[in-house]
């Protein structure tokens, strides 16, 4: 039997296993399916993999797996969950927390909020992948621009209200190879947040993403709509999550993750 830990942040929700329980259990492509089967198996969006950090400078590393069994980066929501669980669950006390990611190593701050945590964790400074442009999609006009926060995403800002969903916005595949997209449905700059969908490659529509929130931010500040050191909310289906740029153009993701279940399943 194969111990795992369920958690939650803003409804993107993860399988958390410590590598020393998989033994002759190997997470395949297939394997990694069946656990994240939502009516046949745990259900997740992924899982994030606990295993011995390979720099002495960490103190765990975390790899992750989307549900469809290809890896990812980074996952900001992951890394939440997965600073909540080395508290809970691996009686880490390290504060920050240095967690070793595909996008280098990564730094969770807790703070108490009743009887659990609110995570705050650095994500890296933001990059552009491909600058702001002008598309036109099945009437609508959108803004889109290419930020990787981590991992790749394609933000669309439509100019004019709109009922296209995030998935079609997808199948567009704009940089030729598959990235994140967010589509940015309203923006309220009085009261600093903004409402976003994704659709995030290797999970499909899912209720948040931390990396996509912050490619959002970023998108956002370069358009010169909010500025460093401002507090913006993104507004999910599954929940807010708080961000931040700092003053050297880190972003900083911050919310309560959520424990939801421990359990087993057959290895």
């Amino acid at each position: 039997m194969v111990k795992f830990f369920k958690y939650s942040a803003a409804g993107n929700d993860f399988v958390i296993i410590n590598g020393c329980e998989l033994r002759n259990f190997a997470l395949t492509k297939e394997n990694i399916i069946k656990i994240c089967d939502r009516r046949f198996g745990v259900g997740a969006d992924g899982i994030l993999l606990h295993s011995a950090p390979e720099s002495g400078n960490a103190h765990a590393k975390m790899t992750i797996f989307n549900s469809d069994g290809s890896t990812a980066e980074m996952c900001g929501n992951g890394i939440r969950c997965f600073a909540l669980y080395l508290i809970k669950d691996c009686g880490f006390s390290f504060d920050p927390l240095k967690i070793e990611t595909g996008n280098g190593l990564l730094e969770a701050r807790c703070e108490k909020a009743g009887n659990t945590f609110r995570i705050s964790a650095t994500l890296g400074k933001a990059k552009v992948i491909d600058e702001t442009k002008k598309i036109s999609f099945e009437g609508t006009s959108f803004l889109r621009t290419g930020i990787s926060t981590g991992n790749p995403h394609l933000v669309y800002i439509p100019e004019t209200e709109t009922g296209i969903d995030v998935s079609e916005l997808w199948k567009l595949r704009e940089l030729g190879y598959e990235t994140n997209v967010e589509l940015v449905s309203s923006i309220d700059c009085t009261k600093n947040c903004a409402k976003v969908d994704v659709y995030e490659r290797g999970a499909g529509k899912t209720l948040a993403c931390g990396t996509g929130g912050a490619a959002v931010v970023n998108t956002l500040y370069l358009a010169g709509k909010i500025q460093k050191n401002q507090p913006f909310t993104i507004k999910y289906p599954g929940g807010d999550i708080d961000y931040t740029i700092t003053e050297n153009g880190e972003t900083i993701i911050s919310g309560i993750p959520l424990k939801i279940f421990t359990g087993e399943f057959e290895g």
